[in-house]
């Protein structure tokens, strides 16, 4: 009997262990955008300055306006009392503002209730004064509903004297939040003058956090050209809009792929055939989950050309679709490269035809539809 008791408490102590293992796993996608300064690029090792106004740090908000180093190391050069290796990459943030703390943040969605895991990197320069460093995550009301670890930075810790000195050391904190409910939230790192910042990151288990919070999708009509802009509130973790076209509010095709740029604001154009014309946005972040914005309804009445023409940009496939071409009517197509040259030309029939460009060189073309002598031109990129 009390071999028995002590397998079965064996067999839960192991079925405990994998699954506290497959959900701590779980946790391990990092949501959190350029987390660690890698974006600008800078050119050389050292120091390149950027100011948080004229020069905002990609997918970042700074609480004051202040002087950023984007340091770019190589592990060996000394860089001026700071660390001679980011704690992750080869760049990492340091800030110096004149003894002020500095917040730097990044907004997130949560699409359900979710547990969060949050960790970030600090070091201190040369400064030489005290300061405490954490990570705080905070509601839509700026109530905060975590707190990390803090690391208290003082004199010892600066990298001095100087120079040479001994190379500044990493820290870590790190925190967990539990049971928080679907909404938007902030990650906040807290820092000081003369601090550096790196590695920052953030997961939820489960998955569930949105790739993209839209603040505005508007679709116009100008010249029988649809107009597309739509602005990001948020970008979490997110790869791109693909821009879905549908004559029937049902069946929709893909017209067009813009990637995510970290401006938040975007644009595309594209000439739709008569009759009622559907817009939306298909989003994808980068572990491939998908999300779709709104529908835009436009009514077309541009003329006897119906021509639908996707994808655009092109990879390997062009697509035109003749919707309301008469059995009389004769649709002569013609294509272009940059330079004028004629790549194909076809008489097309109703419905989808399809024009091979694999073989053609990347770059713009001009694809030139005549239909009952209306001649309609259309900019195509490869």
């Amino acid at each position: 009997m009390r071999k028995f008791y002590q397998n079965t408490a064996f067999l839960l102590a192991l079925t405990v262990s994998l699954f506290s293992t497959r959900s701590t796993a779980q946790c391990t996608v990092n949501y959190l955008q350029n987390p660690s300064f890698e974006n600008p690029v800078t050119v050389g090792v050292g120091n390149h300055f950027y100011d948080v106004t004229l020069f905002p740090i990609p997918n970042w908000t700074i609480s004051s306006n202040f002087t950023a180093n984007i340091i770019r190391t190589d592990g060996v050069t000394d860089y001026g009392g700071g660390p001679n290796s980011a704690s992750d990459g080869v760049q990492y943030l340091d800030v110096l503002t004149g003894n002020t703390t500095v917040l730097i943040s990044q907004t997130f969605d949560l699409g359900c209730t979710a547990d969060l895991t949050f960790s970030g990197a600090f070091s201190a320069r040369d400064g030489g004064d005290t300061w405490d460093a954490f990570i705080e995550i905070v509601n839509s009301s700026n109530v905060v509903v975590a707190t990390s670890t803090i690391r208290t930075f003082t004199p010892p810790d600066v990298d001095l004297p100087f120079p040479p000195g001994p190379d500044a050391v990493w820290y870590t904190v790190s925190g967990t939040a539990t049971g928080l409910p679907a909404g938007t939230y902030t990650y906040r790192a807290s820092m000081y003058d003369d601090g550096n910042f790196d590695n920052a990151f953030l997961c939820a288990s489960p998955g569930c956090l949105l790739p993209v919070k839209l603040k505005a999708f508007d679709v116009k009509l100008n010249d029988c050209t649809a107009n597309l802009k739509w602005t990001a509130e948020t970008e979490t973790n997110f790869d791109k809009y693909i821009v879905e076209y549908s004559q029937n509010g049902t069946d929709y095709i893909a017209i067009g792929t813009v990637n995510s740029s970290g401006s938040r604001q975007y644009s595309f154009t594209h000439t739709p055939a008569t009759g009622k014309a559907f817009y939306r946005l298909k989003m994808a972040d980068l572990d491939g989950k998908l999300s779709y914005s709104k529908i835009s309804v436009l009514n077309i009445s541009c003329g006897k050309n119906t021509a639908l023409v996707y994808p655009n940009p092109v990879s390997d496939v062009l697509n035109v679709n003749i919707g309301k071409s008469s059995a009389s009517s004769v649709v002569t197509a013609s294509l272009y490269d940059a330079a004028g040259r004629l790549m194909v030309r076809r008489q097309l029939a109703n419905g989808t035809n399809s024009i091979d460009m694999r073989s053609m060189a990347s770059g713009l073309y001009n694809l030139v539809l005549i239909q009952d002598g209306e001649v309609t031109t259309y900019k195509i990129k490869r």
